[in-house]
């Protein structure tokens, strides 16, 4: 066995594709058995070679998704989770598992020295694609199994890889804990003394599993909370089980971060340092639902308020989407800053904004402080300043409740438009307090002040004394109809974050919006609503800037329109036709999702 293994270092270059490999013509080996089919892989292939920018968030690359495969090798966000821990740049880092290099050209534009290996032939080729340009950038097209590492880096990455070892070192009966051993040690033996193991990966029994969401990499319900009762499947655990597994393996020393909605495109990365800070509302930074986009999912309990319970019971990183994990033999020395960090919440926002805009915000519990910085990017220069302008700077943290998880149980009631009415109004009654400029817009709507444009539920803490707005990101620099902030928040904090959950409750958003606007400006019709949409459409492609107006819709979103009808039918259906009609609807149903997902 031991003549079968390659060294890196014995790798050949090959000049026609740029990826090293251990065969001498160039033909890479076996074809590793792992892919997203030829089309889809071919079409990503395509976009890359074609881009003008492939830089690391690039703002083009995102505009060719047109599936969920497209979008997760194309869209911003993929390095999200290893970007808040600020590893200094010198280092040597070994990616197992490169893919389509995403993330990969994150690592390349922020450490001396990259290593990526892929089984796949043309996945490497993709990743030498991804990361042209980048001369301490090597892509390694072999297979983990014949593999024998030196102790040369500083960081070994598994990111995304870690579950699939019962399926690839399944070899000669061995056990998946065995296999999962196995691909630890092949990691371990690369990392130099004080080095470390990244690893990002699915919490088994991650929160958006147990409210409907199918197992990312089997496709069931529940298949994990099940404990993988199929063998020969890809298979993630527990935070204690990986824990132990990690132990098991000789890294003694492991610090483990909960990624929401999960370690693919995070936007909050929490540190797993809650026990020691109690009653700090660490709920607040989760976003909900986890959704990949173009892939359907059932909504059975409300996301959020689960998250919020799991939080108050000091359970959230039990029951995080993903983890992120450092490990190592023993506690580095010189990494504190990445492995012991000051903060205890990172949300990051790069998802459908100019990259000029794109920012780190980080909660520091010791000073009660709320930071956030620019992300800073090589290329690209400052955002020219229009009508929006962009906040970036230190606040302080206030205690207390958001909002809009008030609007999440007025969704949960019984009664949920008399339990909505009172919070608007009260919110509508603060806006005016606070922002009312005294003069009125060409239709007689109250003009409040810029800087009310991120003063929606969303951004605002219920506190002893009242409503305080945090994280006031943008301001406008004219004034803002009343009707209009209304609309943002009643579009953003009561149908976006409570979409899936309001079902009958809300047929048709626009009469819905329309009609709670009227409870305050009873001449709020169609054609105002239309302003107000058009008005918000106009500051969102601002905000966008080089990823202009246009927002990728999911085959789920694209197809709720059909669902309401289907739904509407069966209503007035008598019992015995009702199977028929959802047999029907079952067929139509993946015929068109098929065409969303296509288009």
């Amino acid at each position: 066995m031991k003549n079968e293994l390659h060294c890196l270092s014995e790798f050949t270059y090959q000049k026609e594709s740029g990826v090293h490999t251990a065969a001498r013509d160039g033909s890479g080996g076996e074809e590793f058995a792992y892919s997203d089919g030829d089309e889809a892989e071919e079409y990503v292939f395509k976009c890359i070679r074609e881009a003008g920018d492939v830089s690391d968030n690039s703002p083009e690359l995102v505009r060719w998704a047109r599936d969920w495969s497209s979008y997760y090798h194309l869209a911003a966000g993929r390095a999200n989770h290893i970007r808040v821990l600020d590893l200094p740049r010198e280092l040597s880092v070994l990616e197992l598992g490169s893919g389509c290099g995403a993330v990969s050209r994150y690592l390349g534009e922020h450490h001396h020295e990259v290593h990526c290996v892929e089984g796949s032939p043309r996945r490497a080729m993709i990743t030498r694609e991804r990361c042209r340009g980048l001369k301490n950038v090597k892509v390694f097209c072999a297979d983990f199994r014949k593999l024998e590492l030196t102790p040369e880096y500083d960081i070994v990455l598994l990111n995304g890889v870690l579950e699939y070892a019962p399926v690839f070192f399944a070899a000669e009966g061995r056990s998946p804990a065995e296999a999962t051993a196995a691909l630890l040690a092949l990691a371990r033996s690369a990392l130099r003394e004080n080095g470390i193991l990244l690893i990002a990966i699915e919490n088994k029994i991650g929160l958006k599993y147990w409210c409907g969401a199918t197992e990312d990499h089997t496709g069931r319900l529940f298949d994990g909370i099940h404990g993988y009762p199929t063998p020969g499947t890809a298979r993630t655990y527990s935070r204690r089980e990986l824990g132990d597994v990690l132990d098991a393996s000789g890294f003694a020393f492991h610090q483990f971060y909960s990624c929401f909605p999960d370690y693919k495109f995070p936007t909050t990365v929490l540190a797993d340092d809650h026990a020691a800070h109690p009653d700090l509302f660490i709920h607040n930074w989760i976003e909900y639902p986890a959704e990949n986009p173009g892939i359907a999912r059932d909504y059975l309990i409300h996301e959020g308020l689960a998250a919020r319970s799991l939080s108050d019971a000091g359970l959230i990183h039990e029951f995080a989407n993903s983890f992120l994990v450092v490990a190592s033999e023993k506690q580095p020395v010189g990494l504190d800053r990445s492995i012991k960090p000051d903060w205890l919440a990172s949300k990051i926002s790069v998802a459908n904004r100019d990259r000029s805009v794109h920012c780190v915000t980080r909660f520091f519990p010791k000073t009660a402080t709320i930071e956030k910085t620019l992300v800073d990017y090589a290329q690209g220069g400052a955002k020219d300043a229009k009508t929006l302008a962009h906040a970036v700077e230190t606040a302080k943290w206030i205690s207390g409740n958001l909002l809009s998880w008030e609007v999440a149980d007025a969704v949960m009631s019984r009664d949920f438009r008399k339990a909505l009415l009172p919070l608007v109004a009260e919110y509508h009654d603060a806006l005016l307090q606070r922002f009312a400029t005294g003069a009125s817009d060409d239709q007689g709507y109250p003009l409040l002040r810029g800087e009310c444009f991120d003063f929606i539920m969303g951004n605002i803490i219920r506190t002893a004394t009242g409503l305080e707005g945090i994280d006031n990101e943008w301001k406008m620099e004219r004034p803002l109809p009343a009707d209009y902030i209304l609309y943002r928040s009643l579009s953003y904090d009561v149908l976006g974050r409570n979409r899936r959950w309001l079902g009958q409750n809300v047929p048709d958003a626009d009469k819905f919006v329309i009609a709670v606007v009227r409870s305050w400006y009873p001449g709020y019709d169609q054609q105002r609503h239309d302003r107000n949409r058009s008005l918000e459409s106009a500051i969102l492609s601002e905000v966008r800037g080089e990823l202009g107006g246009t927002k990728w819709i999911s085959s789920e979103d694209g197809m709720v329109p059909w669902k309401r009808a289907i739904k509407k039918i069966a209503r007035k259906t008598p019992a015995g036709l009702k199977a028929r009609i959802v047999r029907l609807s079952a067929a139509v149903d993946e015929k068109l999702r098929v065409l969303f997902a296509e288009s």
